[in-house]
């Protein structure tokens, strides 16, 4: 079972890192993201039986802080160690490749992981496929979309239940393609 503890301390670190960011297009802190991210993949890790459920808890939390603040690798080992770590740069884009690279390129580091960090990215996508910004055209949706394709069919294998969750989610998410 995950440690109520280590969820408090991880879940304020991130709020912290997060603090004044919102979900984009939406007017509500960026901490329900992490919240719901963490709901998914937690539900997941309960269902399959993960080996280790605070690692899924963690990452999910603590998922998207290289990435959009200013929380760097070695302040995630110094503060939460070495695995954990590892797996918020598996599922950190890298910024500098051009941006049709960037997810191949953090897939094929996520399948080096624990299959609890491929849990984290299905979750994450699953999350993510609700109403679009509305700033986004009918192309960016359509682009999202395949992109959540690819994530599937690399991924699937790590977590039988989120990859179904994540086949509905896409099947729901076609509803926002303009013809």
């Amino acid at each position: 079972m995950w440690n109520p503890d280590l969820f408090d301390d991880t879940l304020h670190f991130a709020a912290a890192a997060h603090e004044g960011q919102y979900v984009p297009g939406k007017n509500y802190s960026y901490v329900v993201h992490l919240m719901g991210v963490c709901m998914e993949a937690m539900r997941a890790a309960i269902i399959e039986e993960a080996e280790d459920p605070n690692l899924v808890m963690q990452c999910a939390l603590l998922h998207d802080t290289m990435e959009d603040t200013a929380v760097t690798y070695e302040i995630l080992i110094d503060r939460f160690g070495k695995e954990v770590a590892d797996g918020v740069a598996a599922l950190t884009e890298n910024s500098e490749l051009p941006k049709k690279q960037r997810m191949p390129e953090s897939l094929k580091r996520i399948t080096r992981q624990k299959k609890e960090i491929w849990i984290v990215k299905l979750a994450d996508r699953i999350w993510n496929l609700r109403e679009p910004p509305a700033h986004w055209n009918s192309e960016k949706c359509g682009e999202y979309l395949e992109e959540a394709k690819i994530i599937h069919t690399a991924l699937k294998k790590g977590s039988p239940y989120l990859a179904a969750r994540l086949s509905d989610k896409m099947y729901t998410y076609k509803s926002f393609l303009k013809p």
